[in-house]
């Protein structure tokens, strides 16, 4: 099982120094909580969550400032996350964190989620006299106000993030992984960007595991294991990982045991998750579900891919490009609508062993314009892609079809095109192009008929290691997405319809290969004078 960098549960881990830590704590057992069983009751700090708040305010500068400026905190559900946020909001508004004019911000994916974390602290406020005789409450706006000091609280949501004129203090971010795509990193830099007047401010993002690459949760969440692991050294930062290993037995209650600390403090219950467990068994999508808000694993693509990752990524390496020259190479091309992703994939049969392999080259095209925005929406790292060279970005609004029929047409002049297939639809443009330049050119259908013969082509190279793609990251995530539709014949085909992102490189890569592992082309003996050098053939 692949192991992870996760977060040492053990207070004693993390010095204090100052005694910051200390005072936050001492602080929090002085509220009381005021829902569930244990209503009433002082905040029980558990060990695990003393070490939280050790590792976070323990750190100190050669000034004796805190040190630690952003917290990311991944934890599955069920473990006390919204009690945890509503004690520091509480520890910076009224307790030993707070500060004359501080701005302590509580923002969620909307407004009803944003007003749980408020409404929590408020009644966790309420439940000191000493710390409510000091708070004027507008809890119809979602704000507090402190009297002595003039620091206010109050929650906001992603869905409108025109937030300027902050100057915020404290930060919490509650699952950030859920905040609208295409709001989510505008209100962050918003309100991050605003802290650059205080001296000690703190962003603490807290959330489950998400979904898809790409997004502000997801740069989060790939930031915080680098330095987990060591990869990126940042003081100033703190990864706190409960998390499963993205291999692990997601039945095994060992697993949840280790990456749910609250299961050993009896307020997440083991019977509950034992009994979605044994439900999940006999409904397979929900499985994914579980992995991710129970185990906190990032799901990278459909609840049920066509094909698993594992198998993906488990390919023989491909050969170098110097060695394809020449080669002969089938290529699939999947166009989209003027607005969304292109991809052309050339596949290259190589019969030099026992079975075919095939060494996969893909490149996707998207449009310029709003290609941050179309990166939120769709998860998808493209602007790094595009700086890689998997990804060609197109002037204006609209992908380019002569940058596409340029790229097919270089390939042509390096390598020794069988023939080209495409879908038929919104296809006649680039076909003409390709055909005025004596490439050959098939349509070819999408349904049932045209797609599964290339499909039972393509899974048997994915599960034999012979679909050679290089890592072209893009390329994986179209697999990652991909979803399959099948007749009562059991005949496959690819369906955008029920995937949950993009697959247009996978269907582009099962037209070629399918095509590459037939042996077809449409191209007659007399379109190449090389190949009959006797000349014409009479019957």
């Amino acid at each position: 099982m692949t192991s992870l960098p996760t977060f040492s549960a053990d207070p004693d881990s993390y010095p204090d120094p100052t005694g910051r830590a200390e005072r936050i704590c001492r602080f929090l057992e002085c509220l009381r909580l005021w829902e569930g069983k244990h209503a009433g009751e002082r905040f029980p700090l558990r060990p695990w969550q003393r070490a939280v708040i050790r590792a976070v305010y323990g750190p100190t500068a050669p000034n004796g400032k805190r040190l630690v400026r952003t917290v990311a905190m991944w934890i599955p559900r069920g473990n006390g996350k919204t009690t945890l946020c509503a004690g520091l909001g509480a520890a910076h508004f009224v307790g030993p964190e707070s500060e004359a004019g501080g701005q302590v911000v509580m923002a969620a994916a909307d407004q009803e989620n944003a007003g749980i974390a408020f409404n929590s602290c408020w009644k966790m406020i309420q439940t000191s006299p000493r710390a409510a005789a000091r708070v004027r409450p507008m809890a119809s706006r979602k704000k507090l106000t402190h009297l002595h000091n003039a620091s206010t609280l109050k929650a906001i949501s992603s869905e409108a993030y025109s937030k300027h004129g902050l100057n915020v203090s404290f930060f919490l971010a509650d699952e950030i992984h859920s905040w609208s795509p295409a709001e989510a990193r505008p209100l962050f830099k918003t309100v991050t960007d605003s802290m650059v007047k205080r001296e000690q401010p703190l962003t603490f993002m807290i959330s489950t595991a998400g979904a898809g690459q790409g997004g502000l949760a997801w740069d989060w969440w790939d930031y915080s294991h680098k330095v987990a692991r060591g990869e990126i050294v940042d003081p100033t930062f703190v990864p706190i990982i409960f998390a499963a290993p993205p291999d692990a037995d997601w039945r095994d209650e060992a697993v949840w045991t280790a990456c749910n600390p609250a299961i050993a403090d009896g307020f997440c219950s083991i019977d509950e998750l034992r009994i979605k467990a044994r439900r999940i068994e006999h409904f397979p999508a929900e499985v994914a579900d579980f992995k991710r808000f129970h185990l906190n694993i990032w799901t990278e693509g459909a609840a049920e891919p066509w094909v698993s990752l594992d198998i993906y990524d488990q390919a023989e390496p491909t050969r170098d490009d110097d060695d394809l020259v020449g080669e002969p190479c089938w290529v699939g091309v999947d166009l989209s609508s003027v607005e969304d992703l292109t991809a052309v994939v050339a596949v290259f049969r190589d019969d030099d062993g026992p079975e075919p392999a095939y060494d996969v080259r893909a490149k996707f095209f998207l449009p310029s314009d709003n290609i941050a925005r179309k990166s939120e929406e769709d998860r998808a790292s493209y602007l790094k892609w595009a700086e890689a060279g998997h990804l060609v970005l197109t002037e204006g609004n609209r992908v380019d079809y002569r940058v596409v029929t340029d790229h097919i047409i270089a390939l042509a002049e390096r390598h020794d095109i069988q023939e080209v297939a495409i879908d038929r639809w919104n296809s006649t443009a680039v076909t003409t192009a390709l055909a005025d330049e004596d490439i050959t050119v098939a349509e070819h259908g999408q349904g049932f008929a045209g797609m599964s013969a290339p499909m039972k082509a393509l899974k048997g190279a994915l599960l034999g290691g012979k679909f050679r793609h290089g890592g072209n990251p893009l390329l994986r995530l179209c697999f990652a997405n991909a979803v399959a539709d099948k007749d009562p014949a059991e005949n496959e085909k690819l369906t955008k319809a029920r995937s949950r992102g993009r697959i247009d490189g996978a269907v582009a890569a099962c037209m070629a290969l399918g095509r590459a592992a037939a042996g077809e082309s449409t191209r007659s003996i007399y379109d190449d004078a090389d190949a009959r050098p006797g000349g014409l053939l009479i019957l």
